[in-house]
This record gives C-alpha cells, sequence and structure tokens, in this order.
C-alpha cells in the first residue's frame, strides 16, 4: 500500500513540475453559417395556394388580380406642409425568411418616408349587426427600429386623397418608436355634439419585433367587450366602456363653467399670526458662516510661496523667435516644496456655521378664524350628457389603409380579413398562417449558427485536470499553513478554501492519532493483563512441592528453638 502511495505522490509532484505534453484538442470554431437559399433547400417550403374566405367584407392575399384596387396617396400630410406621401409600396414575393414559395404581399420600400395607400371595399361593411373580426399579418423583413405597421378601417363615405385628416372607424396594430405597443383607437360620433372622439386602449400589449410573420386578431363582440389576439394567442380582453380613455359616456353631472369663487372666500387652513412681532434680538443680517477665530495656522503653512513656479528644468526651444513668437516663459509647475506641507499662499481662517444665526424672521402659523374649506364650483347637469350601450355598432366602413411613418423599409403586410366570423379568422389562422410561421421558424433555426459538439476529454486533458486538482491542494495547504502561522489555529479555519482542507487535516490526523492510540493500548491490555495461565501438571507439582517442604521446614524450626532454650 505504501508503495502504491508513493507512486501517486511522484506523479503528482511530476505534473506539478511541468506541463502536459500531449496536443490539445483542435477546436475548429463554430459551424460556418447556411446561406438563405441553403437553408430553403434543408426546409420542406410549400408553395403558394390561394386560400377562400367566401363571406368576408375582404379578404386579401395580395394576388395579381387583387393588387390593382390599392391606390397609392399623393396627399400632403395635414399639418406638415412640406410632407408628402412620397413612400413607395410594392406588391411583390417575400424575400426575407420565405414560409410560403411565391407568398406575395404589400411591402414598405422607403426608409424615413410618410407612406399612405388604401383599398375600397365591394361595398361598405357595417359591423352593427354582428359585430367586427379584423385580422391580418405583419411581417418586418428588415426587423424595426422605429415605426409603425397598423391598419385603418376608413369611414364610410371615402372622399378625396387618403391621408391623416381622413375618417375612420378603428385603428389597430404595432407600433414600436420608443415604446412598443399593440393600439386599439376608435371613434365615437357624440349623439348630443355630433363630433367624433378618439378613444384609446388603456393598456395596449406588448408587440413581437422580430422578422417572422405574426398575426393580429382584432374582435369586437356585440356586447361591447373587445379580444385582442397574438399569434393566436388571447392578449387582452375588457369592455369598450371601461377601459379606453377618455370613456365614452360623460358624467351626468359637470362643474358649473360660470360659477366663479368669492373675493372673501378663505381657503387657506392657515395663516401668519399678526400679533406676532419679531424679537429684539432677533438678527436677520447674521451671516450663516464666520471664520473660526480659534484656528492656528499651521507651522508647515508657507505664505511667501507660490502654489505654481516656473519649471526649472525647462528650456527656451532653439527655433524659438522672441520677434515672431512673443517672449519666452517656462512652463508652470506645481511647488514641490508645497507637495508635503500643510499649504502654500494667504493663509485665511476656515469658516464655521455662526452660533447666533437665525435667518429671516417670519411670524408662526395659526387657525385661519375665517377659514371656511376647499372651495369647489357647484356641480350643474351635463348638457353634453349621454348614454351609449351599443358601442360596438360602430360606423360603416368603405376603405381599409395604411397611414404610416417609417424609419425602415421591409414592412410587409399580408392575408388581410375583415368580416364577422371569428371561426372563419380562427380556420386562416390554422390554414395559411400557421403553416407558414412553423416553416419561417424552421428556416429560421437552420439559418442559426450551429456549434460544434464539444471535444471528448483525452489523456492529456484527464492529466492537466488531476495537475489542477494538485495544484489546489497543495495552494491550499500553504494558505492554511500560512495564516495558521499568522493568525492562529481559529482563524486559520476560517479560510474559505484553505480552512475546510485544514480542518479536514486536522480530523485526518486526530482520527490517524486516535487510531495508533487504540492500536497502542490494545497491545499494552493483551500483555498485562491478559497473561496466559501455567499448564495443570506444572501447578500441581508445585503445589505439592510447596506441602512436602512444609514438614521438613517446620523440624528445623523445632531444633532452633530448643537450642537457643539451653
Amino acid at each position: 500500500m505504501t508503495h502504491k502511495l508513493n507512486a501517486l505522490l511522484l506523479l503528482a509532484l511530476a505534473l506539478h513540475a511541468s506541463p502536459a505534453r500531449c496536443d490539445d484538442a483542435v477546436d475548429d470554431g463554430p459551424a460556418p453559417e447556411l446561406s438563405t437559399d441553403a437553408a430553403k433547400h434543408s426546409v420542406d417550403v410549400p408553395k403558394f395556394e390561394p386560400y377562400a374566405a367566401p363571406d368576408a367584407a375582404l379578404w386579401e392575399q395580395f394576388t395579381d388580380v387583387a393588387a390593382p384596387r390599392w391606390k397609392r396617396s399623393l396627399a400632403t400630410k395635414k399639418g406638415e406642409e412640406e410632407a408628402r406621401y412620397d413612400g413607395q409600396w410594392a406588391v411583390e414575393e417575400i424575400a426575407e425568411l420565405v414560409g410560403v414559395e411565391g407568398d406575395m404581399g404589400l411591402v414598405v420600400k422607403s426608409q424615413a418616408r410618410h407612406h399612405a395607400i388604401s383599398a375600397r371595399l365591394e361595398e361598405p361593411f357595417d359591423p352593427s349587426a354582428s359585430g367586427l373580426v379584423l385580422q391580418y399579418e405583419v411581417k418586418l423583413q428588415e426587423n424595426l427600429g422605429c415605426g409603425g405597421a397598423y391598419i385603418k378601417l376608413l369611414t364610410a363615405p371615402l372622399k378625396g386623397e387618403f391621408s391623416n385628416d381622413t375618417p375612420y372607424t378603428l385603428m389597430f396594430g404595432p407600433d414600436k418608436c420608443g415604446e412598443s405597443k399593440v393600439h386599439l383607437i376608435y371613434r365615437h360620433l357624440n349623439p348630443v355634439t355630433h363630433e367624433y372622439t378618439e378613444h384609446h386602449l388603456s393598456q395596449p400589449p406588448t408587440p413581437p419585433i422580430d422578422t417572422l410573420s405574426h398575426l393580429y386578431t382584432l374582435t369586437i363582440h356585440t356586447n361591447n367587450t373587445y379580444a385582442i389576439a397574438i399569434d393566436g394567442a388571447e392578449r387582452r380582453t375588457g369592455s369598450l366602456l371601461d377601459d379606453f380613455a377618455p370613456p365614452v359616456n360623460p358624467p351626468k353631472e359637470i362643474d358649473d363653467p360660470k360659477d366663479k369663487k368669492p373675493a372673501d372666500w378663505e381657503d387657506n387652513e392657515k395663516i401668519p399670526d399678526p400679533l406676532a412681532k419679531k424679537p429684539a434680538d432677533w438678527d436677520e443680517d447674521a451671516p450663516l458662516m464666520i471664520p473660526d477665530e480659534e484656528a492656528v495656522k499651521p507651522k508647515d503653512w508657507y505664505e511667501d510661496e507660490p502654489l505654481l513656479i516656473p519649471d526649472p528644468k525647462a528650456q527656451k526651444p532653439a527655433d524659438w523667435d522672441d520677434e515672431e513668437d512673443g517672449d519666452w516663459a517656462a512652463p508652470m509647475i506645481s511647488n514641490p516644496r508645497c507637495a508635503d506641507a500643510a499649504g502654500c499662499g494667504p493663509w485665511e481662517r476656515p469658516l464655521k456655521r455662526n452660533p447666533d444665526f437665525k435667518g429671516k424672521w417670519a411670524a408662526p402659523l395659526i387657525d385661519n378664524p375665517r377659514y371656511k374649506g376647499e372651495w369647489a364650483p357647484r356641480r350643474i347637469r351635463n348638457p353634453g350628457y349621454f348614454e351609449d350601450h351599443d358601442l360596438y355598432k360602430l360606423g360603416k366602413i368603405d376603405a381599409v389603409g395604411f397611414e404610416l411613418w417609417t424609419m425602415q423599409s421591409g414592412i410587409t403586410f399580408d392575408n388581410i380579413y375583415l368580416g364577422s366570423s371569428s371561426d372563419a379568422a380562427a380556420q386562416i389562422a390554422d390554414n395559411v398562417w400557421k403553416p407558414k410561421h412553423d416553416v419561417e421558424l424552421a428556416v429560421s433555426e437552420a439559418l442559426r449558427p450551429k456549434s460544434p459538439p464539444a471535444p471528448k476529454p483525452g489523456f492529456a486533458d484527464v492529466l492537466r485536470m488531476f495537475k489542477d486538482r494538485i495544484d489546489e491542494v497543495l495552494y491550499s495547504i500553504s494558505t492554511f499553513y500560512g495564516a495558521l502561522q499568522s493568525e492562529g489555529f481559529v482563524s486559520a479555519l476560517h479560510q474559505e478554501r484553505a480552512g475546510a482542507l485544514g480542518l479536514l487535516m486536522v480530523t485526518m490526523a486526530l482520527g490517524w492519532l486516535g487510531w495508533n492510540a487504540s492500536i497502542i493500548l490494545g497491545f499494552m491490555y493483551r500483555l498485562v493483563v491478559s497473561a496466559p495461565a501455567p499448564p495443570p501438571a506444572v501447578a500441581a507439582s508445585a503445589s505439592s512441592g510447596s506441602a512436602a517442604a512444609a514438614p521438613g521446614s517446620g523440624a528445623k524450626a523445632d531444633r532452633k528453638a530448643a537450642k537457643d532454650s539451653s
């Protein structure tokens, strides 16, 4: 056993003295990235097939037949004289992260431009009968830094060029410029004032911002509730009455705009005490800080020494021309005498807080005897009050349009559905969007760089690991021994790693001492207490010999006694 332990220690010392000579495993780095075409060939990408949605008010897949109905606006953005809708659009095949071969979409082609485009419905759509379902896809082929991708349902009748001033019934979809959110805004006609007001969803959900195709679904139910889903998962549901700002239905009473607060109305609960007088010893002019008269100038404060002096080692450059460059002067450096001194230059007493400072005097506050409470105008009946319990009956819709500002091109719209059937929208999601989205995920995964498999550890790695462990043990022993000498046994045990090793060493030493002590004590016990008994024959002869010798001993004693008496 001893020679094996010695061999192990010699191997450890040899490893500690010199690094392993074996060659390291070769690391070829991450696997090369696949091209887009190679990724497409590695995934089964289906070809485009038209899908029918016969009962839809609008079902747009941007086929060659449908493309001509989309009309680009040439208007000027209202409120911005020079801002024309000069952004370009194209109906073209999707180029980035293709999920369906031959799939066409409406694509934003310009950066940092205003864009506007619209398409009329075959006939106006009235959501008041069965509610409204709006669903469409957004794909950010170049991602999105700042821009919108929302759709507008334009109020019937549509007149003139489409712009930001065109009346719309509802606006829905993602937007990102700083904050990312999914807009939901509807316009409501006040039956009293006959004016439209915009109502914004108070807590809009956050859209996904990546290069995949994402499906946005809005449902307006006939019980005045709404539901927003992204990629088929509900993200927000609620009430058209409660979740929008400002609320549609105004309050029954309002403050009377003609009511004015009386001039003698006292709404200050506290006032300065008019009977209070400033104390005679109150000095308002006393400064907050004064020189400390008890301060003494330090002995090593050199008032005659400047803080900066000309550099004595500086020399005038050989090419310096006094006539052209002016009189030469050595650069200034810190005075070396002031480096270790308390200070240089004129000494001034430090400032301390003035114990007599009281500041500006003000009369203490007392209860106002004329206080009447906070004034509020009287409440009157709201002349614009109404109650609309049929908010789902939105205005008729004549067209759909996109009116956007974006810093990125490549925003793509596809598979726009407008109607009243949630089932039809769900079938489109299952049969059109989801297969495309699944393929896009597979292509995206194929394009992702693959890391090479981790190499299996070789003999050199095992030796290196063994050497590292030996280094750690030796370092911990050295640390523990150093702490033991300088700080004592208890402090040495508090070392994070060395203390644990030291405790283990102490435990092993005590165990070794205890084991040796038990061996020695056992040996002594067997030697002293458990000595072997003599054989029976020897014991019998010894006892008979003792008995035979006893008479002889008695005769000798009798003869000695007789001799002594004579």
